[in-house]
């Protein structure tokens, strides 16, 4: 049966950078980090072109964010900082790799790094995560435990929910497989549907319905889930493939290496149409696989 994509794109995207923070910029986030203990609230920093929301949370260190299409910074204090650490850790935010793919986090980040006033150099970073997704409107698709084929030993988990425990109950409705590990290579199929409703993301909803409009589509009803199940294939690659099997170190190298590192995920594991051939490898990929 024919699904619909809704979205493909990058999904997460992390680096650290060998670096520390300028002392007028570390006296800012101390001062904001201040005053969002007194408050319990999170404190508004403007520092240079960037508006960043300073945490009270921490430890030691500092965390911070520039909204739902910005990213997650994580600044360890250069007062304070543990030796062989990075100083700076940036998560990229979901919806402003969706929007605007990796330019628009390379601008984003060399837009912050230059307000903020930190020097740096591109051999001083690292990519520590990347995430893949893929968004298909599919609501006779059930993930199926039997169709996944991986290497020796790599674990496997059914879940109900987006907790992602394991499923014992027999007769429920499986809503997701989770493949692999997060710091090598996982897979994850599950119900974005759910997710969105129960989380109240429903940025990703005006994402489908801009994807809905381009197919001459009607938008899609959450409240019907016979006609908007929306499954995520989604690829999460961790240091052990970016930074070990890789070495993906720049902005650049992710560019260059990116693609290869997500052919050979795709070689090692597969979602699969099952068939009677006793060797699993031999398997076609499953439809829903082939647009990876």
């Amino acid at each position: 049966m024919e699904a619909d994509i809704l979205h493909s794109g990058f999904d997460g995207l992390k680096f650290t950078i060998e670096t520390d923070i300028p002392p007028e910029f570390r006296t800012a986030l101390a001062d904001a980090k201040a005053e969002a203990i007194k408050a319990n609230s999170e404190a508004v920093l403007e520092f240079g072109s960037v508006a960043l929301s300073v945490r009270r949370t921490g430890g030691s260190a500092f965390s911070a964010h520039t909204g739902e299409y910005g990213a997650e910074w994580y600044f360890l204090d250069p007062e304070n900082r543990p030796a062989n650490n990075p100083g700076i850790t940036v998560d990229f935010r979901a919806f402003l790799l969706a929007t605007g793919g990796l330019d628009a986090a390379e601008k984003h980040f060399r837009e912050c790094m230059d307000a903020f006033g930190i020097r740096y150099a591109e051999h001083l970073l690292r990519v520590t995560r990347v995430d893949y997704a893929i968004d298909f409107l599919a609501p006779w698709f059930e993930p199926d435990r039997e169709a996944l084929v991986v290497p020796p030993g790599t674990r496997v988990q059914e879940h109900t929910g987006i907790d992602e425990t394991e499923t014992h109950a027999t007769g429920a409705r499986v809503t997701g497989l989770r493949a692999g590990a997060v710091a090598n290579r996982q897979l994850v199929i599950y119900d974005k549907r759910q997710e969105v409703m129960q989380k109240g993301k429903l940025g990703w909803l005006t994402i489908w319905n801009d994807a809905r409009i381009q197919l001459n589509r009607p938008p899609l009803d959450l409240a019907d889930r016979a006609s908007s199940q929306v499954w995520r294939f989604e690829l999460r690659m961790g240091s052990k493939q970016l930074r070990n099997r890789w070495e993906m170190r720049s902005w650049q190298d992710l560019r260059d290496m990116v693609g290869d590192a997500y052919t050979e995920f795709c070689e090692k594991i597969r979602y699969t149409c099952p068939t009677t051939d006793s060797n699993r490898a031999r398997w076609p990929a499953h439809e829903r696989n082939r647009p990876i």
